[in-house]
Formats: structure tokens, sequence, C-alpha cells
């Protein structure tokens, strides 16, 4: 791995300077790690402890790229098995508490043969994913309700269902409660109302290589089970593709029920991802 040399910053700025052509090649791959970034930009203070990296070749080139935003395990932007080593020799120098490592599947278990060597633990899989991409939406018929962008006084609800979500797919509560807020402000977040109640929520991120990244979909369990996720992910994915860019988004591949909603709207998997825990010996 001579030819690879790995660079660390705690700036996103300078990260995303640095892997700028890595984006304009591979804007699915990178989605999660540049909008992360660009977050990061907007609002220093939801990732203060972050952690931006990115690997380069013998000519300079960016070939990967990967961040660790505790509480979230480090995630891997890339393919690369000779890269994800890289990074995870990077991250055992680093002294940082690693508690699992996410990604393209492959690269992701490199990284994580490498992390055993080097610090001893358990591994164990806390999620398979697929990686989705529309290029055409099928809207589901007989949806009762209408959509409407956020406003600020939505976040105290909003906030109350990202803990919801977060407790769904299983990932660690990070350590702040106004996750959206910033997002609900700026009209970013988009709700499904029925007789003017909001019922179901969705996020499509800023298009980052002309890619955006549709997440935070959620309905609380009261409001399940009547199309409404489906039809907002409907209409938020056909928004973004008739602004030009490409729309994508990740699912949990344990749940049929949601792979199923997202595949009937015009989704088509794309590439597995996994996100490996490591667990102390």
């Amino acid at each position: 791995m001579d030819r690879l040399t790995v660079q660390a910053t705690t700036d996103a700025t300078v990260l995303m300077a640095a892997i700028a052509r890595l984006i304009d090649e591979d804007p699915v791959g990178t989605s999660v790690l540049a909008t992360n970034a660009v977050r990061a930009m907007a609002d220093p203070a939801a990732m203060s402890d972050a952690y931006w990296m990115w690997v380069a070749d013998a000519a300079g080139s960016p070939v990967a790229g990967a961040m660790h935003t505790p509480p979230w395990p480090p995630h891997l932007a890339t393919s690369d098995v000779e890269a994800a080593v890289a990074l995870a020799e990077r991250l055992a120098e680093s002294g940082r508490t690693v508690t699992g490592v996410g990604g393209i599947r492959p690269a992701a278990e490199a990284f994580t043969r490498r992390w055993v060597e080097l610090r001893p633990c358990r591994v164990r899989t806390a999620r398979a994913e697929g990686v989705h991409e529309a290029s055409t939406v099928t809207p589901p018929s007989g949806v009762p309700g209408t959509w409407r962008v956020s406003e600020s006084g939505d976040a105290p609800l909003l906030n109350d269902w990202a803990l919801g979500f977060i407790a769904d797919i299983g990932d660690p509560r990070p350590a702040r409660d106004d996750l959206l807020t910033t997002r609900a402000a700026r009209g970013e977040m988009w709700l499904w109302e029925v007789g003017g109640t909001p019922v179901s929520m969705a996020y499509a991120s800023p298009a980052t290589g002309g890619v955006s990244r549709v997440s935070w979909v959620y309905t609380p369990p009261a409001h399940r089970k009547h199309g409404y996720a489906s039809a907002l992910v409907a209409v938020l994915t056909r928004s973004v593709l008739e602004s030009g860019d490409r729309c994508m988004l990740y699912t949990d591949l344990a749940n049929p029920t949601s792979n199923a909603i997202y595949q009937a709207v015009g989704y088509r998997r794309i590439a597995d991802a996994v996100s490996l825990a490591f667990v102390p010996k």
C-alpha cells in the first residue's frame, strides 16, 4: 500500500476541497460523506468531534474518503479494499474509539479484517443495507392527504420523530436531541399531512455531485400502514428528479416492508452496504 497515503482533518472544508474530484467521479458512493461534510460546514456544532479522512494515490488523486462522527461509527466512501485497509490503520493510529464501520460491503469487510488484527474484538452485523437509485417515480394511488415543506415550528415534533427513527433502525442515540431543528427551519424537511395533522416526514439532502439522498423517512406507529411514507417519498423523489439531480437512498435489507415500498415507488437496488459493530472481547 505504499502507493496510498491517508490524510485527516477536523475541518470539513478541507475535506471537501481534497475530495472534489472523487465526488465528481462517484457522486453516489460519496453521498453520505459529502452531505455530512456540507452539513458540518453549515453547522459546525452538529459534528464537533468529526474526523474526516481521505486516501490519495501516488499521483495525489483522491481514491477514497471516510468520516468518523461520534456517536456513529466510521463511514467509508469507497469500494476500494486497499484504501479501506489504509483507513483502518489510520484510525487505529489516531487512538479514537471506534465501535464499528459502515460502507459498501467489500470495503467495510476489508476494514474490519484489518481492524481486528490491530484491535482484537468480536464483530457482528448490525445492519445489511441496499443502495438504491430512482430514475422514474410511480406514486401510490388513493393515499389521503398532501405534502408541505417544514417550518421552524415543526422542529419539536420532528426532533421527537427523529429519536423514534433512530431507535427503529438501531443506531446509537446522539448526544443532541435537536437533530432536525436546522433542517426544519430551512424548509428542508418534507411532511405528509392528513386534515392538517403531520403523519410522516422525509428529507432529501442538498445535491452534491448532482446526487441527492433521501433519508429520515419516518411515520410514527399510530399512522403507519396507510401509504403516507410512500406518497411522501414519491413526491419528494419526483421533485429531485425534475430539478435535474439524481436521487438515491439506503434501505435496511432486513425490513421487507420498507424495501417493497421503495421498489414500488421506483427505486432499484444498485449496490450492497453493511454496518458492522465491534464488540469488546
